[in-house]
């Protein structure tokens, strides 16, 4: 699956948070920005491409909806973030993590009781 741009992030997001909906109802989410139906509608296309976003055909019109959850998307993104720079090692994210404490040792510490007490089934 390809990649987001950050406009394209916030568009998913819109469509997370109010569900299916038209670029009628899209746009409006824009008012303030004053987006064009036409470019909104491109990009959701582009997002379509993407797998991002589908549509069910009403008439003349679609309603889109997203295809991945935010949850997928979260650890697909994660997941290219630690492959891209961290050579694929989940231990280097850690570390850098307790090194910049962003993550203390007490939060380490528990995170490693949560994990060794609810294992993967």
């Amino acid at each position: 699956m390809k990649k987001l741009t950050p406009k394209e992030e916030e568009i998913l997001n819109i469509f997370w948070e109010k569900g299916a909906m038209f670029i009628k109802e899209l746009q409006a989410e824009y008012a303030d920005q004053k987006l064009h139906y036409n470019t909104l509608s491109t990009m959701v296309r582009a997002m379509e491409e993407k797998g991002f976003i589908g549509h069910e055909k009403f008439g003349n019109t679609y309603r889109y909806f997203a295809t991945v959850t935010k949850e997928e998307y979260s650890k697909r993104t994660l997941g290219n973030v630690v492959q891209k720079y961290f050579n694929n090692s989940y231990k280097k994210v850690v570390s850098l993590l307790v090194e910049e404490e962003n993550l203390s040792v007490d939060e380490l510490k528990k995170l490693i009781s949560d994990i060794e007490n609810n294992p993967k089934k």
